[in-house]
């Protein structure tokens, strides 16, 4: 019996207009957010948020650096082998304790809640390892340092991505995991301008700068707007539709096409999680 081959259609990219972007199966201008006020101020905010990754690397980084000052390691005893490794394992077990928290927390009482919760914590934690009397003390800081972190970094990329707008969106997430080496890199140049330093100020300095990041995420997510699809996920949608024309259109026109789609696209992805978590 004969065989016939399919005819295959090869798809082929569509090339966005310039100008214009493709959002919900529709061709959008982009809007010039520069010339709006709200969207000036919604991307330098936005901007500040990508530093949590920033700030992550830096105090994962942060141990590298301090077992190379020679005040650090005889304030400890040279520490060596088991302890060493307990030493720089204890801020990724505070992640792996956070673990259990982080969704219910972001889910409960929001991203913004979640980003303030987790600098706070890391905060707390880097004013334990600066004063770190004795190697319980300084685990323990460690420990509270990866608790924080866990929070704030599994709050921070999610309220970028929900909040962001759309013509940018892919761009400002894409950044946010770019910008994770940079706090390698901040990290071991501090550890090498405190090297010469001879107290233990040469550890303590940089243990305390730690939580630089921290504190300025922690002033931008009192100025920053809640994500819209946690107000939606929490029956809030006038709230929501409010912040998305606010931020994502020049004009604060909720009848704009761009914020329509915008808003209807959330509560269309809702309703599809929502009946997907009932049929199991």
């Amino acid at each position: 019996m004969p065989q016939f081959t399919k005819s295959r259609t090869l798809a082929v990219p569509v090339k966005t207009p310039q100008g214009h972007f493709f959002f919900a199966g529709h061709t959008i201008e982009r809007v010039k957010w520069w010339s709006s006020g709200p969207m000036r101020k919604l991307y330098f905010l936005l901007v500040v948020m990508i530093m949590t990754d920033t700030a992550n690397d830096f105090d994962r980084s942060m141990m590298n650096g301090l077992q190379s000052l020679s005040y650090w390691q005889e304030y400890f005893n040279h520490p060596s082998g088991s302890i060493l490794g307990l030493f720089n394992a204890s801020m990724s077990l505070g992640s792996l304790i956070g673990l259990f928290f982080v969704a219910y927390t972001i889910d409960l009482l929001g991203r913004r809640a979640g980003v303030l919760i987790g600098s706070v914590i890391m905060c707390l934690g880097v004013g334990l390892q600066t004063g770190a009397a004795n190697f319980g003390m300084f685990v323990a800081s460690r420990l509270l340092i990866g608790f924080g972190d866990c929070i704030f970094l599994g709050s921070a990329p999610l309220h970028i991505t929900e909040l962001a707008p759309p013509q940018d969106r892919a761009v400002l997430v894409t950044l946010f995991g770019a910008s994770y080496h940079s706090g390698a890199f901040i990290a071991s140049w501090v550890t090498c301008a405190t090297l010469k330093i001879p107290s233990d100020q040469s550890w303590r300095l940089p243990s305390l700068l730690q939580c630089t990041f921290s504190i300025i995420i922690s002033i931008a997510i009192l100025f920053t707007p809640e994500s819209p699809r946690w107000l939606i996920s929490k029956d809030r949608s006038e709230e929501a539709l409010d912040i998305i024309a606010k931020y994502h259109s020049v004009n604060d026109d909720r009848d704009d096409k761009l914020v329509q789609l915008d808003y209807n696209e959330i509560v269309a992805a809702i309703k599809m999680d929502q009946e997907a978590n009932r049929t199991g």
